[in-house]
């Protein structure tokens, strides 16, 4: 099998596509800057805190940083923390970068569904005064754990599934598309004012 960029030996799938290591960082990464420069989520200047709950998501969210903000004069704290989506975060800090990707996105918006609740947290939101942003909004937890191996990522591993997200990956094993699909509809609503 071949990556489809390079054609190099391909190791790594993100949904059909077969690409070989370097190939897929690079793809995560394109990704992550879109969805920055589209929504127009950091900017010159900000103080941004990191939450590091030492998952792959958060370790992932350091290293993309650290690459994506390199030439942009801005500070990043990092703070560890177990955390939660309705947690107050105490900074100085303007933008707060929370662990989440786009298994997250599926599983709250399903929840908030299924419970008949406003998805008030859906996409980057303003909380208590401060913006936080989901780094990794358009990568699934399987590109997540696949993009802190290649880069070699020390992370603590976790077993614990929701019924929705273990659902969504037996969706996906046939229909690889799903969650991104998925994720994109959600926007749409929340583009809409679908939520109120």
């Amino acid at each position: 099998m071949k990556c489809i960029k390079c054609s190099n030996k391909a190791d790594y799938k993100i949904g059909t596509n077969p690409f070989c290591s370097q190939c897929f960082l690079l793809i995560i990464e394109k990704r992550v800057r879109k969805e920055l420069r589209k929504k127009k989520l950091i900017k010159k200047n900000d103080k941004i805190l990191v939450l590091d709950d030492d998952s792959h998501k958060s370790k992932n969210t350091i290293i993309l940083l650290e690459s994506i903000l390199k030439d942009l004069p801005c500070s990043i704290k990092i703070k560890r923390t177990n955390y939660f989506l309705t947690q107050k975060i105490k900074t100085d800090c303007n933008k707060i970068i929370i662990p989440w990707n786009l298994d997250d996105e599926c599983e709250y918006f399903f929840k908030c569904l299924f419970n008949k609740k406003n998805p008030e947290f859906i996409g980057h939101f303003l909380f208590n005064g401060k913006k936080h942003i989901k780094l990794l909004i358009d990568v699934t937890e399987k590109e997540s754990i696949t993009f802190a191996k290649i880069k070699s990522i020390d992370f603590k591993k976790s077993n614990k599934k929701s019924m929705v997200n273990n659902f969504l990956d037996k969706i996906s094993k046939n229909h690889p598309e799903t969650k991104y699909s998925l994720g994109k509809c959600i926007k749409t609503l929340k583009n809409l004012n679908v939520f109120i």
